[in-house]
C-alpha cells in the first residue's frame, strides 16, 4: 500500500516535522527540485503559512547523469556550478571515466534546456532555506543541490523529504543544518513505490506553483 496519495499529500505531512527543524523567527524559502519536489514544496509552503511562518517557494535546477542502459539509475547530478558523482554507482558496467564525462556533458545540455524553460531561481542570501524533493534514492541530485545552495546562501540550510533510502540519507544528512526524512527504506526500490499517484509533471505545473507560492 502506498504511503502518500500524491506529492501534495506528502508536502502536507512534512509541515509539522519541517516546522520543528526551522530556526524560529526567520523567514523561510522552500526550494524544490523540479519537477516533483516543487509540488511537494508548494504544499509545504501553504502549510507553513497556515502556521504563521513567512514562507515562499523557489527552485534549484538539477539534471541527473543517466546511463542509457540503466535509465532509472542516477550515476550523478549536475547543477549550474556543481557536478556530483554517486559513490554507489562508480562501478556500473560500461561506465568508465571517459564514458561518465560524456554522460555528464549530455546532462549539462538537458540542464540548460530545463533552466531555460523555468523561472530564474531567487534564493535569498538571508533567512532560512529548506530544500525539498519528492524522494531521495541515490542522493546525488540532493547532494548537488545542497552544494549549489551553499554557494549562494551562507545561512541555515535544511532538507526534508517524504521518503529516502536509508544509506543515502545517512550520507546526505550531515551536509545540511537540519533535516527530516519521514520514511527511510532499506532497500529503497523506487521513490514511486510510496505514491499512489506519481504522475510525471510538465513544466507548466511547476511554473504555476511558483507563480502562486513564490
Amino acid at each position: 500500500m502506498a504511503s502518500f496519495r500524491d506529492r501534495s499529500d506528502a508536502g502536507r505531512r512534512l509541515v509539522g516535522p519541517a516546522a520543528a527543524e526551522l530556526p524560529a523567527g526567520e523567514p523561510v524559502t522552500v526550494v524544490g527540485l523540479p519537477r516533483g519536489g516543487v509540488l511537494v514544496g508548494a504544499a509545504l509552503v501553504e502549510g507553513l503559512r497556515a502556521l504563521g511562518w513567512t514562507a515562499r517557494l523557489d527552485l534549484v535546477v538539477v539534471a541527473k547523469v543517466l546511463a542509457p542502459e540503466f535509465p532509472e539509475l542516477a550515476l550523478g547530478a549536475v547543477t549550474a556550478h556543481t557536478t556530483v558523482r554517486s559513490r554507489a554507482t562508480r562501478h556500473v558496467p560500461g561506465v568508465d571515466d571517459a564514458r561518465y564525462a560524456a554522460l555528464t556533458a549530455e546532462a549539462r545540455r538537458r540542464l540548460a534546456d530545463r533552466a531555460a524553460a523555468l523561472p530564474e531561481p531567487r534564493v535569498p542570501a538571508d533567512g532560512s532555506v529548506l530544500l525539498v524533493d519528492d524522494g531521495l534514492a541515490t542522493g546525488s541530485t540532493v547532494e548537488a543541490a545542497v552544494a549549489e545552495l551553499r554557494a549562494v546562501h551562507p545561512g541555515w540550510l535544511g532538507l526534508v523529504v517524504p521518503v529516502a533510502d536509508a544509506s543515502a540519507w545517512a550520507r546526505v544528512r550531515p551536509l545540511v543544518d537540519g533535516g527530516t526524512a519521514l520514511l527511510q527504506r532499506t532497500p529503497m526500490r523506487a521513490v514511486s513505490v510510496d505514491y499512489a499517484d506519481f504522475t510525471q509533471l510538465a513544466d507548466d505545473v511547476v511554473r504555476a506553483a511558483l507563480a502562486r507560492w513564490g
